[in-house]
């Protein structure tokens, strides 16, 4: 059976349950000023930069989430997502590098700024310690935030200059985004209904991805760099 997701689904639980956390999402300085064109070029290069990084833990990751799950479809689905990541939007990460004037090998070189260290190692002490389930919702607002930040902004997008920010953007608005994502709440939903969990738990899991999610932003925002 594919689970409804309703109002009483776990994914959507998790949201409403965290949503004065949620809700500043869209509105975060960095999200408004690329949405509307506004972002200075070297923020946004800071950002891509970080967010290469943190794809490969997010590979990684969701590795570990598919070899944890007994249930086949699940385990499927975050290996397809792996390998989409580490192959096709990797590709187009590299792509995106080059107009900003990257080259992969300076990106790799780059050492993780601290939020972006801190986020994706709670993301693989989570899946390497924790059940499959807690492993999926760890990894739940990145892919669905992105898309309720693209729907709150559409607007702005509309009247944006700079291309590469629309081009960019865009992909959460597309109709192949907003599949995956709900995807990727069936699975979560169905291994909480097959497996269960304990609720606080995978509460406090799904919020401090939330916190992680808007201190990237912020990362981003202040080009965040180690003290010393």
């Amino acid at each position: 059976m594919v689970p409804h997701m309703g109002e009483s689904s776990l994914s959507e639980r998790l949201k409403r349950d965290n949503n004065d956390l949620w809700a500043l999402l869209p509105q975060h300085p960095f999200v408004k000023a690329l949405y509307s064109g506004d972002l200075p070029l070297d923020r946004f290069r800071f950002y891509a930069v970080q967010d290469y990084n943190y794809l490969v833990g997010l590979v990684k990751s969701l590795s570990l989430a598919a070899s944890k799950s007994w249930d086949f479809d699940v385990a499927r689905l975050a290996l397809s997502h792996a390998s989409f990541l580490a192959s096709t939007e990797m590709e187009n990460y590299e792509k995106l590098l080059g107009e900003l004037g990257l080259s992969l090998s300076e990106v790799l070189r780059e050492e993780p700024a601290p939020t972006n260290e801190a986020y994706v190692n709670f993301m693989i002490a989570t899946c390497s310690t924790g059940t499959a389930l807690e492993c999926m919702v760890s990894l739940l607002p990145c892919y669905w935030s992105y898309r309720d930040i693209a729907l709150a902004n559409r607007e702005l997008l509309e009247n944006n200059g700079v291309d590469l920010y629309r081009r960019w953007a865009s992909v959460y608005l597309s109709r192949e985004y907003g599949d995956a994502v709900d995807e990727y709440r069936r699975a979560v939903d169905r291994l909480w209904e097959e497996e269960g969990g304990v609720y606080q738990r995978l509460n406090r899991i799904f919020r401090k991805a939330v916190r992680y999610e808007y201190m990237f932003w912020d990362m981003a925002w202040n080009m965040e760099k180690w003290p010393v």
